[in-house]
């Protein structure tokens, strides 16, 4: 048995005229054997059919030989897009001194989204385009780590802006260097998109050709923030192999969608390990969840980004890999997906 055959039959159920994978109920599928766990992801317009649809779902997937458990969730309804935005009818805005803005997200913490954020960033600037880095994770920055950035302050300049941080070829803001790391953060709602507003509005990022944002994980104020107010030409989704990552990564793709923000593709990161040795490469997290997320949305998978002491190394020194050893396995991911990312960027303009 395969999360093929199951995903195949899965696309014969069909609810409101679309079957639940194109339509985006698919929260995530894992096979092991026959036995096959789904987990449903349904709109609250659809709550009085939940059980029906787990039903059919779990009846289709025993008649093609599986032994299915399958369970529903319904998903919170989003918050009207005028939430902390500002005056009604407001449009999105570019920020001064940026052409191209980029997000880099995940849906769940510990995938190495900020590690993909930094390199991305470094990579991009090693081609020879000005790049800027605003990391907006307030509640746990950790650009100001993956970069060395410890005792570097952010000032003001005469004309009452940020004057952000330069290294590794590009210009940093972090709530890591604003605030110390003993203080609590405990802004939400107002203060938060304030926060966001005079960094982004009142940085002199100076004619930036990409200011790449480290958004936090999951899908809450830091997001539409952004999204609501800002004009975003491109988000990528970072994920890891196992399956569990699968459902929350697939919820933040389809944010993005309905925020309208086009999703480049996905980026699986600490895809494998290569033995120096002898070449040979070892799944140490499983693999496939890159590809099961790519086939349920559609969207490619740019790189996978393996596991190797130079990122390892590199992160505890506060150096990026793609600064620090470019021709590195996992040095050579990042410079690919830079590549990558300014074809479709440029595709798109």
């Amino acid at each position: 048995m395969s999360a093929r055959k199951a995903l195949d039959v899965l696309k014969t159920i069909s609810v409101g005229g679309k079957d639940i994978v194109s339509a985006g109920y698919l929260g995530s599928i894992s096979v092991e054997g026959d036995e096959a766990e789904v987990i449903l992801l349904l709109p609250p317009s659809l709550q009085g059919q939940a059980e029906g649809i787990r039903t059919a779902v779990e009846k289709r997937l025993t008649e093609a030989g599986f032994k299915p458990h399958v369970v529903y969730r319904i998903r919170q309804s989003a918050p009207p897009l005028r939430v902390n935005v500002g005056p009604v009818g407001q449009t999105k805005r570019r920020i001064p001194g940026v052409k191209r803005l980029l997000a880099v997200a995940s849906g769940k913490g510990g995938v190495g989204k900020s590690t993909v954020a930094v390199n991305l960033a470094v990579a991009l600037a090693r081609m020879g385009t000005r790049v800027g880095l605003f990391d907006a994770d307030i509640y746990g920055p950790s650009v100001s780590v993956l970069m060395g950035l410890e005792g570097e302050r952010v000032y003001v300049t005469k004309d009452k802006r940020f004057k952000p941080i330069e290294k590794f070829g590009i210009k940093v803001i972090t709530f890591g260097v604003l605030v110390k790391e003993d203080t609590p953060i405990l802004w939400r709602g107002a203060m938060l998109h304030k926060a966001y507003e005079e960094l982004l509005m009142q940085t002199a990022w100076d004619d930036l050709d990409y200011l790449v944002v480290d958004l936090p994980p999951g899908t809450g104020d830091s997001h539409l923030s952004l999204a609501q107010g800002y004009q975003l030409d491109g988000a990528i989704v970072v994920t890891t192999p196992q399956a569990v990552a699968m459902a929350d990564v697939l919820r933040a793709v389809k944010g993005f969608e309905k925020l309208e923000i086009p999703v480049l593709g996905i980026v699986e990161n600490m895809a494998y390990f290569q033995c120096p040795e002898n070449g040979k490469r070892y799944f140490l997290f499983g693999r496939g969840g890159a590809d099961k997320l790519s086939k349920i949305t559609g969207l490619p998978v740019l790189v996978r980004i393996p596991l190797d002491e130079y990122a390892s190394n590199g992160a505890d020194a506060g150096i990026p890999v793609a600064h620090a050893y470019p021709e590195s396995p996992s040095g050579k991911a990042f410079i690919e997906l830079a590549e990558l990312i300014q074809r479709k960027v440029i595709s798109t303009l």
